[in-house]
């Protein structure tokens, strides 16, 4: 969650007022208040329907579709801090438009009284969410492709412990001093079993790495075109995808050459089958455990 904006265009104080609004929105989201949440939240609505009346002005209406949506059940369904924080930075120059007579003002004749004081922990708030650090993590490996690991990762070559340790410290650098939390969410949130498989399932495999290691079924005369397109299927799939489970032989587009599977479309070489299936396996060597 970020702090209040400091000199900023538009920094009035109806801004400051939606500022505040906004991140109490944030905050209430962090620690799973739904009272406050909800509170918050009818207040941005009913700011974003005022400013139905202000479409005429260039900048409302550049946030048209923004305002339509944020009235919308739908929109807030699954909401987390970075939309939060995009809806706070487009609304909050537009505020100020309002006319101050279509805002409800409520005057009150008594005094705050501080009671049931109370400490409580500090709610420490995170620098970058979990969706922010997955993003600048894949930028990463798809601008640094020639990284040494990478590449190793790339051609399925072997890795070794330090190999496995140093990406671990590179990717963990780009979350600060939450990377390694960060790091490892994001691991168990795409259901990796490793990080270097989870690094390969995005940056696939050489395709000439992925030829060569299935060359002896490619260069197999005794096979049938169709046989030979299966193997090349694999080859694909490991190119643009890195990594395959064995069971994926029995889905589309595999299917789509024998409806029952590589069981059938190899009758009569049951060895090449096994043969296929052993070498996907040691494709996956290497990369199926954590390191540490």
């Amino acid at each position: 969650m970020a702090g209040l904006p400091s000199e900023q265009p538009n920094d009035d104080i109806e801004s400051r007022l939606f500022d505040l609004t906004a991140l109490r929105l944030q905050l209430a989201l962090i620690e799973a208040d739904t009272g406050d949440f909800e509170r918050h939240r009818k207040r941005v609505v009913e700011l974003a329907g005022l400013l139905e009346e202000k479409s005429n002005v260039p900048a409302v209406k550049e946030q048209l579709g923004l305002r339509a949506a944020v009235q919308e059940a739908q929109w807030w369904e699954g909401t987390n801090l970075e939309l939060l924080e995009d809806l706070r930075l487009r609304l909050r120059g537009l505020v100020r438009l309002l006319e101050r007579k279509e805002r409800t003002v409520i005057y009150t004749n008594f005094q705050d009284e501080v009671r049931d004081i109370r400490d409580e922990d500090v709610v420490p708030m995170p620098k970058m969410t979990g969706a922010q650090y997955e993003k600048k993590v894949r930028e990463y490996l798809k601008n640094h492709q020639d990284h040494l690991v990478i590449h190793r990762l790339r051609t399925n070559q072997p890795l070794t412990e330090t190999d496995l340790e140093g990406l671990e410290q590179t990717l963990s650098e780009i979350g600060d001093e939450d990377g390694p939390r960060l790091l490892n969410d994001l691991l168990e949130r795409n259901g990796a079993p490793s990080l270097a498989w989870f690094v390969r399932s995005l940056v696939g495999m050489d395709r000439s790495a992925a030829q060569e290691a299935f060359a002896e079924f490619l260069n197999d005369r005794s096979l049938s075109p169709d046989q030979i397109r299966f193997v090349e299927m694999i080859v694909d799939q490991l190119t643009a995808r890195g990594v395959m489970p064995p069971e994926a032989l029995y889905e589309p587009p595999f299917t789509r050459l024998h409806h029952a599977g590589p069981d059938e479309l190899f009758t009569g070489k049951e060895d090449v089958v096994e043969a296929v299936f052993q070498q996907i396996e040691t494709i996956h060597e290497g990369i199926q455990t954590r390191a540490g």
